[in-house]
């Protein structure tokens, strides 16, 4: 059997669609059919609107926090010198030479297993608190990107999505009533005949 070409296709896809001027679609088969159509073209022009708006301010965020990590947090080796456990995790004691050459001590709170006299890269942020983390990377910022865009797209096509299901709904009741309606007619028809 040969396969359609593309006119073929093109031309089920459209009738599929509700293109055509098909007697059998009754006024509800076309009432949810645009109903469908305006909410789809309402989604195709919202959405990427407002994705853009909002991916372009996540990522103008992080691209601040990040020139603000890196230029704000300093890498330090450390040892340790004393571990205290905590209820969740522990509080770790730190000594490091500072970039002036003097001693520093520190905590932080650790989740990692750690001796005493191990050495640690820690980063040390404004006011000499200690972080495990580094400076922030720009592949975070493309993550929180990315997920800000599918947050934006389920935001806007969630709402859109239900009001067509509560159509398609109503649809279906008055749909379902008349084909009752049309059957008992029938049935009445064939009894009389």
């Amino acid at each position: 059997m040969k396969a359609p070409d593309a006119r073929t296709r093109a031309d089920r896809l459209r009738r599929r669609c509700g293109f055509d001027d098909n007697a059998l679609r009754r006024k509800v088969d076309r009432t949810q059919w645009r109903v469908g159509l305006l909410l789809l073209l309402l989604f195709l022009v919202v959405t990427p609107v407002a994705c853009a708006h909002v991916v372009w301010s996540v990522h103008a965020a992080g691209v601040r926090a990040e020139r603000y990590e890196a230029a704000t947090r300093h890498r330090v080796d450390a040892t340790v010198v004393g571990t205290t456990p905590l209820q969740s995790g522990r509080e770790v004691t730190v000594i490091w030479t500072g970039a002036d050459g003097a001693p520093h001590t520190g905590r932080y709170t650790s989740w990692r297993a750690t001796a005493v006299g191990e050495h640690r890269v820690l980063w040390t942020a404004p006011g000499h608190s200690l972080e495990e983390a580094g400076p922030r990377k720009h592949a975070r910022t493309v993550g929180d990107d990315v997920s800000s865009a599918a947050a934006v797209v389920a935001v806007t096509g969630l709402p859109l999505l239900t009001v067509y299901l509560m159509v398609r709904w109503g649809c279906d009741k008055r749909r379902y009533r008349r084909w009752d309606e049309e059957w008992a007619d029938f049935d009445r028809r064939s009894r009389s005949a």
